[in-house]
């Protein structure tokens, strides 16, 4: 069975590699993504930063230094896009997703 819905979101664990003294730390930036059509992929798809707003809808279970619970709003959203090894990781993670590509291939 095929559910038709009028937008289809999904939520995932990414994998961020964020660099620390010495090398990098792994983190998870769990992040729901908006299911693009490819026939609005291309329009969407002019520069990585369209394209991520475009895909990304909110980060789940951010914490602060003190590990304390963050909500994700407008203005933190824009901040972490801001990142390019967030941006690698989430454009990755997408593209292998709606592709059903395992990780590591």
């Amino acid at each position: 069975m095929f559910n038709v819905t009028a937008k289809r979101t999904f939520t995932h664990d990414v994998k961020v590699s964020m660099p620390v003294d010495g090398g990098f730390s792994d983190e998870v930036l769990k992040t729901t993504f908006n299911y693009i059509p490819s026939d609005e992929m291309q329009q969407v798809a002019q520069t990585d930063d369209a394209f991520l707003q475009a895909v990304v809808n909110t980060f789940h279970d951010l914490v602060d230094d003190g590990k304390n619970p963050v909500a994700c709003t407008a203005e933190l959203r824009a901040a972490i896009l801001r990142n390019s090894n967030v941006q690698q990781a989430l454009i990755t993670h997408y593209t292998s997703a709606i592709r059903k590509v395992p990780q590591g291939n």
